[in-house]
Formats: C-alpha cells, structure tokens, sequence
C-alpha cells in the first residue's frame, strides 16, 4: 500500500500562523502532502469546489487554522464524494458539530482528532497569571513606575483584610474542562482550598485532581476569594455568570474571565466593579474589542487583556503540530491522542 494522501487546507492567514517546519516534517515522514489554499479572494462556493476535489482521492484532511478555514460543512453527501477519507483533523473546539457531519463520519470509520486542547495549558498559565496580576495590582503599579511614580506599602488602597496574595485562598472554578484542569494542576502549589461547578464532569474527577465538586454555582461564589471563570458558551451557558453569581462574590473577591463574556451578564459585572466592591482580570469581550468607553478599559480595580490567553505562535503552532501527529498515529494504525470525545458532541452538538 502507498503513502496515504493528506489534504492540507490553509486560510486566508492560516500558513504564517499556523504552519511550522516541524509539522511539515510530520505530515512528509508518512504522506503525500497536499496544500489547498483557500484565499480571502475566493467566494464560499469556490471555496467548497476546490476543497471537494480535493478530497476526491484524499485518506486525510488536516485544517491549517483555528475552525474549519471556509470548507463549509462536510455533509453526508460531501463526504461520499471523498471515498478514500479515513481521518479528519481540526481545531474546531466546540463547532465540531458545524464542520462535519459527526455520525455519517464515524459510521464511514473516519477518525475524527480534535487538538483545540493543546491549546488549554497555554490558557490556563495565562489565566493564573491574571488572577496573581490582580491580587498584586501589577499592571496598576507598573504603570505608576512606567510614568516615574512610585508607590509605599501605605499608599495601597485596599483594606487590611483584603486579600493580596494567592497561598491558601478559597478558589472557585466555573467550569472543569481541559483548561482548568490544568489549571487545577498549577494551584496545587498554592494550597488553595479550590471547588469547582460543572455539571458535566464527575465529582471523583475533581477530588482526583485535589478539589471538590460544587454543587451549586451561587454558593461557590459566595464562598469564593478568587473565582476563575472558563465555560464555554452553548445555549445552556449563556450569562450562566449571572446577576446572583456575580452578587454572591464576596467583597474584593478577584473575577477573572478567560473563555467569552458570553457566559457572563455584564450589566451587574459592571455595577460591582464601578462600585469598587470586585477586582477582575478580563481577557475576552462582548463586542471584540470593547468600545474606546468601555469601564473594562478603564477602571482601576481592572486588569485589561485583549484576547491573548491562548493566541500566541507557540499554541497555534501547537494544535496543528497535533492534528498532523495524530494522522501519523491513524496511519501507523496507533490509537489518536486527540480523538473527539463523545461528551464534546452530547454537549456542543445540540
């Protein structure tokens, strides 16, 4: 049997992005290598057209970029027209259900590989760092030095009680998933007294992982020093973080935000802030970016970020690196270290 063919699809920005030497010498140790590049100037029909033929005669499909790069939705009928595929590789996260028809692939026995969670501990690290930025106030007092001010311990303008310091607070973790799994890796050093809300995730998953389950989110809020918010946004989390949560925080507790304000209402988010009764660190917005106004712009008890927990040459680089890795593995006829899990589809799938 010959070299599988491996169709590789670049977006519009995708190659400097996301292409490296070392997934090239990846995909070329074991395939024939096939670039589709589909332009900006291209109209979605053209782009359908090229990606189809394509995959006329391709065993493999890896997607250079975040999301699907405009090959439209691999129906059924789009996939019976690709006899030979026997692997699908993206970073469609949790729009897996909007690339691919996900049962008609699997009853084919393409494998699905879905590497979004390389990603996750470059958003976790990121994330750490916010909630340490905001109990310290570095960016405030960066900025103060930076402008050849200075600032005495007396000068701080928290209370004494405020908390200032990570080691031994109470954390509150919205969500479980990959990225505060690991997450919960790197509190470990901290002895933090962590829980985490997630209705989909075992308890016993949690205190494995050295936490415990909450089963309510407004009384793991309240009981929050430091609450770190990584839910994704499906119809069932929409402003899940909402006016009873956001309430509950205890006075100076620290917000921090890494998935999408989606999941958040903003209205009483912004109240407590203005009020001076939270700190938060904020990295993702409704609309990107914020307006110039924007209080998350300006507001002194706020650490700003624009978008970047996972975004980075290194993570992009990363989860393509790892499609390319799991079609050798497929190929060899090894089990996938990314498959598509099951409970992604029950969850985001709807």
């Amino acid at each position: 049997m010959g070299r599988p063919r491996v169709v590789v699809v670049f977006g519009p920005r995708s190659l400097e992005r996301h292409w490296s030497g070392a997934a090239g010498e990846v995909l070329d140790s074991f395939a024939e290598r096939v670039a589709v590049q589909l332009g900006a100037d291209l109209t979605p029909a053209e782009r359908v057209a090229r990606v189809d033929a394509a995959l006329a005669d391709a065993d493999g499909l890896v997607l250079c970029g975040w999301g699907n790069q405009g090959i439209g939705y691999l129906s059924a009928e789009r996939l019976a027209r690709a006899p030979r595929l026997r692997y699908i590789g993206s970073t469609c996260h949790y729009r897996q259900a909007e690339l691919c028809d996900v049962g008609a692939a699997l009853a084919r026995g393409i494998a699905l590989s879905e590497t979004a969670p390389v990603m996750s501990p470059w958003v976790a690290e990121y994330e750490l760092a916010l909630g340490l930025a905001a109990l310290r106030n570095l960016p405030q007092e960066h900025e103060i030095v930076g402008a050849n001010g200075w600032v005495h311990w007396e000068d701080f303008p928290e209370r004494p009680e405020t908390p200032d310091r990570l080691q031994g607070r109470r954390v509150g973790l919205a969500g479980f998933g990959e990225i505060h799994r690991h997450l919960a890796r790197m509190l470990a050093p901290f002895d933090t007294d962590w829980e985490a809300f997630d209705p989909y995730v075992p308890g016993e998953r949690m205190v494995a992982a050295g936490g415990r389950k909450a089963s309510e989110l407004v009384a793991m809020a309240a009981r929050s020093e430091v609450f770190f918010v990584a839910i994704p946004p499906t119809p069932e989390t929409i402003e899940i973080i909402n006016r009873d949560v956001i309430y509950a925080l205890p006075r100076e507790a620290v917000f921090v935000l890494v998935s999408r304000m989606a999941v958040v209402e903003q209205a009483p988010l912004l109240e407590r802030l203005t009020a001076g009764e939270l700190r938060a660190a904020i990295d993702v917005y409704h609309p990107e970016p914020p307006p110039a106004d924007s209080p998350l712009r300006t507001l002194p008890n706020v650490v700003h970020t624009p978008h970047r927990g996972g975004h980075t040459y290194g993570a992009h680089r990363g989860v393509f690196l790892g499609q390319c890795e799991d079609a050798r593995r497929h190929f060899a006829g090894e089990p996938l270290r990314y498959p598509l899990r099951p409970e992604l589809v029950a969850i985001f799938g709807r």
